[in-house]
């Protein structure tokens, strides 16, 4: 039987004097703020760009100190590949994986220091299924741009196997920040990822294709979504793994989740879900760090401190 939104409610623990920052959390503002009995702040985040990321990361620091809860929600999807991010990367990367690097990782010492001081922290990485579509990590090609595409129906199916790279990305980078913290004796802080489900009601995928692009692609994306997951239930499992006590209890780190649904697309619980052999590949996932890590240092390096710090 499908869970109840009070019985999922009541299986939570009370949150109040919690810090939580959610990422692309104005889409679903409007379904998620009557279930919320908190103060409730939006906070300027632009993860497409390197430097704003590292910025927005650098405003929260100064307003907030402690942060409990970091769910790394935002993202985009089925972007064509005419042109890149301005870092000069390709667009669902940049957004869905580099944005939240920088972001994530710039909020991590008010994480440990909160998990040092109150026992408890958690970090959630919104990953898809739709990283089994991937077909591995090229960078060469997420810094090379195509003129004209996007013009083709044809540009679709690659489109969204950039979409799955970005989304294994999301795997990679929750699993080797989860080995991380272990390894540097963060035992409090339990960082995983996830499969949220199939929300309606979003803006996702809209926009990117002139081939699906007008009224045509509307009803077509509108159509398609219409009998999938509801936002709330769809953000459940991110939820589950941000707040239940039973996440520490089971020592639930560095793994990926996904919702189990009824007959019907309610949502009835959450599990641990095995990856793939390409998703559980800890060498590329290192590689992908250190890339990561690479990449973002030398832009963020030409950048003055007073533009981030001031």
């Amino acid at each position: 039987m499908p869970i109840s939104e009070e019985a999922f409610l009541e299986s939570l623990p009370d949150l109040s004097g919690r810090v939580a920052v959610v990422t692309g959390g104005i889409a679903s503002a409007e379904a998620t703020l009557p279930a919320i009995r908190g103060t409730i702040k939006f906070h300027h985040l632009d993860l497409s760009t390197i430097a704003s990321a590292q910025q927005s990361a650098a405003d929260f620091r100064r307003l907030e100190s402690r942060l409990d809860i970091v769910v790394a929600n935002g993202g985009v999807s089925m972007l064509n590949l005419s042109e890149l991010s301005a870092d000069g990367y390709e667009r669902m990367f940049a957004t869905n994986h580099l944005g939240h690097f920088v972001f994530v990782n710039a909020l991590l010492d008010l994480v440990k220091d909160t998990s040092i001081r109150h026992g408890d922290a958690r970090i959630v990485i919104t990953s898809s299924i739709g990283y089994r579509s991937a077909t591995g990590l090229d960078y060469a090609a997420l810094t090379t741009s195509r003129p004209g595409d996007g013009d083709s129906v044809w540009d679709v199916k690659p489109a969204f196997v950039r979409y799955g790279n970005s989304k294994l990305a999301n795997i990679y980078f929750a699993n080797e920040l989860a080995k991380r913290l272990q390894d540097d004796g963060y035992d409090h802080i339990y960082c995983n990822s996830c499969h949220p489900g199939f929300a309606g009601d979003t803006n996702l995928g809209r926009g990117g294709f002139k081939a699906w692009g007008g009224a045509w692609a509307e009803y077509v994306i509108a159509l398609l979504m219409k009998p999938l997951n509801s936002v709330e239930d769809a953000a459940k499992t991110q939820t589950y793994l941000a707040a239940s006590l039973q996440i520490p209890k089971e020592d639930v780190r560095g793994q990926y989740w996904a919702p189990t649904w009824s007959w019907s697309q309610r949502y009835v619980s959450c599990h641990r879900e095995d990856l793939t052999e390409m998703g559980k590949d800890e060498e590329e996932q290192r590689k992908l760090w250190d890339f990561s890590e690479r990449e973002t240092k030398s832009l963020l390096h030409i950048i003055k401190a007073d533009d981030i710090d001031h």
